[in-house]
């Protein structure tokens, strides 16, 4: 075998590895998390929250399986290859809008359910998704020099791809500016809970609720996460060779399907026990969170009032406490 070849042979056995191990890591997640997502999906009334989680966790679980399929199989073909290809691509994008979609909704849920911001973030997003698909289409479409390819190796054939653009890395840019407009919006109405916090008596102006504190940490996680992923995968892609870049994609998969579910059933598990009075660890714990609502005032709280509601504000007697979260949008 030549040296390009065993260098190519290289290549696509680590890409192979990362796959495989992003989606040993993707559904052992999802085995980890299995029973919450019973006690807090399944056994609660259906939602648009819930719906997006469902979503973002089975869709992510179905497309690692199908990168892992198209590294390991030895019979590929390009009729097969090509639009599980494609599929796995786009897939990885879906999961992403799905991931953005869930922190949109934690947005407008922190402005109370400000229609105004409900309006900016859809058109935001709108125009992020546009302009994403038109860099793609532009850059790997169908007038591009992209194609997949089946690499003939002695035992076996191996799918690849060559002539690849990698203009496409600028499909970065709208999703980042997105990502930003979340995290300003975040800090924002957080700074404005601290100000509201200030002239209520017996509060800390320094502090701001527990249920806000866990959206703007996690938001402000979610943004600094995103921000390191589209650093990395412009360098790999900008710097590297196609093969060693494609190492990345995986990855970007793990992220937006860990983080996107985590968001909603921790979130969902602290509101749960706190209504319920049981203590709860706030700070310290790098914990993701999620969505749910109700309404009660203090010494009123039940559990009958939660079952039906995603969107909560909570006030007790000496603090007044938001429990912020989604009811049937």
């Amino acid at each position: 075998m030549s040296s390009s070849a065993t260098t190519i042979t290289h290549d696509l056995n680590s890409f192979s590895y990362a796959q495989v191990a992003v989606a040993v890591a993707v559904l052992y997640d999802h085995g980890l998390t299995f029973a919450r997502e019973i006690d807090y999906i399944w056994r609660r009334p259906p939602s648009l929250v819930s719906a997006l989680y469902l979503l973002d966790r089975y869709v992510g679980d179905s497309i690692v399986i199908l990168g892992t399929y198209l590294c390991l199989t030895e019979d590929g073909s390009i009729q097969v290859s090509y639009p599980l290809f494609q599929v796995r691509g786009w897939g990885t994008l879906l999961c992403s809008w799905l991931t953005q979609c869930i922190m949109q909704l934690r947005i407008y849920a922190m402005y109370r359910r400000n229609r105004w911001i409900l309006m900016v973030l859809l058109l935001s997003f709108f125009s992020e998704v546009l302009a994403v698909i038109v860099i793609i289409w532009t850059t790997n479409g169908p007038a591009s020099k992209f194609v997949v390819i089946v690499e003939p190796f002695p035992g076996k054939r191996l799918c690849s791809f060559t002539g690849i653009n990698t203009d496409f890395v600028y499909l970065f840019i709208p999703i980042l500016c997105f990502e930003t407009l979340l995290f300003f919006l975040a800090i924002r109405v957080s700074l404005k809970n601290m100000r509201e916090r200030r002239v209520t008596p017996g509060t800390s102006s320094l502090r701001i609720n527990s249920f806000m504190s866990i959206l703007v940490r996690d938001s402000i996680l979610y943004f600094f996460i995103n921000l390191a992923k589209c650093a990395v995968v412009i360098g790999l892609w900008r710097n590297a060779s196609a093969l060693h870049a494609n190492i990345s994609i995986p990855f970007i998969m793990l992220l937006e399907t860990t983080v996107g579910t985590r968001v909603v059933i921790n979130f969902k598990e602290h509101c749960s026990r706190r209504l319920s009075s049981e203590p709860v660890m706030i700070t310290g714990s790098i914990r993701f969170a999620g969505v749910s609502e109700e309404t009660a005032r203090q010494g009123t709280i039940h559990d009958q009032s939660n079952e039906g509601n995603e969107m909560q504000l909570v006030k007790g007697f000496q603090e007044s406490t938001e429990v912020i979260v989604f009811e049937e949008l």
